[in-house]
């Protein structure tokens, strides 16, 4: 096993989403040492782009909206940076509603995660598949356990879903039990890319199972083949959280087509499961900081379920660390 590494003065976040990055990129512009710590191998967590041979897929969250000045103000500089476009029509289709003008970011959805870890965040130091196993505190120090690796930081963030953060904080510290009171509903997804016409732009009236349909070549700037993204309904995600990935698509196509086999002219399928995609039950505060220990929480649980929540929640918890 390696030696630990002993980091002074450093804030390792945890989690790459909106939060994560909103809180490294205000952190980064006020001169701060951090290090981003990702599980996966990309940035935007539910700002998510699925690249295939039939396009890419935005399978997450579709877009955001835009209720404030500060993160209107962020949307637009993403827009002259051509890192978003402005979704005309966008207010009806986005899963959590929209109070503001929506927005996609380009290429893709990840593209405004990607403009967010772009400049004043450059300091930064970003490590890919750094799922963080186990935390402990010691010698004034948070020490994180990242497979057979150790670091140790300073200051400790942790912006990802709340009942991960809990179970890392369970026995360590009085906010897993504050994370208790913050509950989340699933999405379960399917992608597909068919001949033009296959697929149906809503589902059927009545339907228990898919709650909502993105045709992906119809978004700003996602000009190619017929492609869709179908979210399912919150109550039939959770009855089916566990079902394997094929058939969560196979179940919403045919909930959708009625047909149980391939269609016409179909040439992509696949199914992904976001098993925190809705707060329920949000927390009620920006984030959660304990200037004593030097550890805070964040994320779009904390407001809502909104990338708008996610943002203002990183950029409130980099503001904590920096007040002290």
């Amino acid at each position: 096993m390696a030696p630990e590494q002993t980091i002074e003065q450093t804030i390792g976040i945890v989690g790459a989403g909106v939060a994560g990055l909103s809180c490294a990129a205000a952190l980064s512009a006020a001169g701060q040492n951090l290090r981003l710590f990702e599980k996966s191998n990309g940035l935007g967590g539910r700002l998510a782009t699925r690249r295939s041979e039939a396009g890419r897929f935005d399978h997450g969250a579709p877009g955001f909206s835009v209720g404030t000045p500060g993160f209107r103000t962020g949307a637009e500089h993403a827009v002259a940076a051509g890192s978003a476009a402005a979704w005309p029509g966008g207010e009806r289709v986005l899963l959590s509603g929209a109070p503001g003008p929506v927005f996609v970011g380009l290429p893709g959805a990840s593209g405004f995660a990607r403009h967010l870890f772009a400049p004043p965040l450059t300091p930064a130091r970003v490590h890919h598949g750094a799922a963080v196993d186990a935390i402990a505190r010691r010698d004034g120090g948070w020490h994180l356990a990242l497979g057979d690796r150790r670091t140790v930081v300073e200051t400790l963030v942790l912006a990802i879903p709340a009942p991960q953060a809990a179970v890392l904080l369970a026995g360590l510290h009085p906010f897993a039990d504050a994370l208790a009171a913050v509950e989340f509903a699933p999405r379960l997804t399917a992608m597909i890319a068919a001949d033009d016409g296959t697929i149906a732009d809503d589902a059927p009236e009545g339907c228990t199972v898919v709650d909502k349909v993105i045709r992906q070549d119809a978004l700003p700037g996602r000009a190619g083949a017929a492609r869709w993204v179908i979210h399912a309904t919150a109550p039939w995600s959770a009855a089916h959280i566990e079902r394997d990935k094929p058939r969560i698509a196979d179940d919403l196509v045919a909930a959708l087509t009625g047909s149980t086999g391939a269609l016409p002219g179909e040439h992509y399928r696949a199914g992904h499961r976001w098993r925190y995609a809705l707060t329920t039950s949000p927390l009620g505060a920006p984030c959660l900081w304990d200037a004593e220990t030097r550890l805070a929480l964040c994320g779009d649980w904390c407001l809502g379920d909104t990338v708008e929540d996610a943002w203002h929640a990183g950029r409130a918890a980099a503001e904590a660390i920096i007040r002290g």
